[in-house]
């Protein structure tokens, strides 16, 4: 017997939930690095919360209400602003917080047809590519791969600082 795949709603609740367990205790470790791990921690929370511009919520929302017809996608930026440069822990899991609940109200109201049939034309600015993405695609690969893997540094990062 084969397990099954989760659901958009699963993968986004347990993201949230592992987020969560990663990043409880960071608050005094915001801006450490580490000689394996480069990016702190305020650079992949802003880097995850504005991948691409405005992030991923803002996203999936405009391509469900058809105002969102194309996006821009650069890869590998920190997004920090020297007004991010000033914001807390708590400060930046709220801004993941509100994406996430974004993702959540989008999967909760999409039939698969329509995970499948909305689209939006995405402009890979480094490759300078442009390619059409559905929304299904970009929850399985921008949205869960991604995250998933800047998880995954967050938590070695964790480790190497002893948290």
């Amino acid at each position: 017997m084969t397990k099954k795949a989760p659901t958009h709603l699963e993968n986004t609740i347990a993201i949230r939930n592992r987020m969560l367990n990663v990043l409880s205790g960071m608050d005094d470790s915001l801006d450490q690095t580490t000689q394996n791990e480069s990016w702190s921690t305020r650079e992949i929370i802003y880097h995850l919360s504005d991948t691409p511009a405005g992030g991923l919520g803002a996203l999936f929302q405009g391509m469900i209400s058809n105002r969102v017809l194309e996006f821009d996608l650069t890869p590998d930026l920190t997004n920090v602003t020297s007004d991010r440069q000033k914001t807390t822990l708590q400060d930046g899991v709220a801004d993941l917080i509100s994406i996430l609940d974004q993702i959540e109200s989008v999967v909760s109201e999409a039939t698969l047809e329509s995970l499948e049939e909305t689209t939006v034309m995405c402009h890979h600015l480094s490759r300078e590519t442009d390619e059409v993405r559905s929304l299904e695609d970009l929850l399985r690969g921008l949205f869960a791969r991604h995250w998933i893997a800047h998880l995954e540094q967050l938590e070695l990062l964790k480790r190497e600082l002893g948290k």
